[in-house]
């Protein structure tokens, strides 16, 4: 098969592979065995371009080539702190695992870690009696607001769907399954400069400080317990935010 053309759209997981440049085609091809090794009953799909592997519709794990490693997704801490000593040597990054394409594929560790992801799953669903819909449910639900904003654009980021002002730039809000590691659903917001802690003292069970973001003044949302109008109106108010961080500065006359 001839390799397409970077930037050009695949059809298929193996169409993936095959974009890929030549000398890395082989750890791709490695690391989507293991997957499906692991994970037998899985639906093997493309998600915003990379390829996805889902079990009963919900997002399991998900890989991607770069120019010098791959990465696979989401990496939750309780699926770090599970694997600490095997992953030691390879870098993680806001919910991302890094393995280097110079290094031979662990595909033990990998057939292990999606596993891991199957049963982080199968548990949280069980404990969560698949709050309002479950996670499809409030993604559904975000892309029903987001998809009434001005040229609002979603894309995969770091293993979970973002929503950006346009196309790939300016990214307002963030999906999110890790809240304390328990699973619930959440979307990381920014919000004015100096509301953040008010909203956490005053709605504890609604807003919470996110990972990452939390000291930029972004603001956690539980999903399972605020309103649509509510939601709406942090998302309308988060992408305006966002917007006119982006605005250029207007000249001076006479300059």
């Amino acid at each position: 098969m001839t390799a397409k053309r970077s930037g050009e759209r695949v059809a298929s997981v193996r169409e993936y592979v095959a974009s890929k440049p030549k000398e890395c085609r082989a750890s791709l091809e490695a690391v989507r065995r293991a997957i499906l090794k692991a994970l037998p009953n899985a639906q093997e799909g493309l998600a915003y371009q990379m390829p996805a592997y889902t079990l009963n519709g919900v997002g399991v794990l998900y890989f991607a080539g770069w120019k010098s490693h791959y990465s696979l997704y989401p990496a939750s801490d309780a699926l770090v702190e599970a694997f600490a000593k095997e992953l030691a040597p390879y870098e993680r990054s806001k919910g991302t695992l890094k393995f280097p394409l110079s290094e031979p594929v662990p595909v033990r560790l990998i057939e292990r870690i999606a596993k891991f992801r199957a049963r982080q799953l199968t548990t949280r669903d069980a404990a969560a009696g698949r709050r309002k819909g479950g996670r499809e449910g409030q993604v559904d639900r975000i892309r029903r607001i987001c998809g009434a904003l001005p040229s609002a654009f979603e894309k995969m980021s770091h293993g979970a769907p973002c929503f950006f002002v346009e196309q790939g730039k300016g990214c307002f809000a963030m999906f999110s399954e890790h809240h304390r590691d328990d699973g619930r659903p959440s979307l990381w917001v920014p919000v004015a400069d100096g509301v953040q802690p008010l909203m956490i003292e005053e709605s504890p069970d609604i807003y919470f400080y996110p990972r990452y973001v939390g000291a930029d003044g972004w603001v956690g949302i539980l999903l399972d317990q605020i309103a649509d109008d509510a939601l709406e109106s942090r998302l309308r108010e988060a992408r305006r935010i966002i917007a006119s961080r982006r605005k250029p500065a207007r000249k001076l006359r006479g300059m």
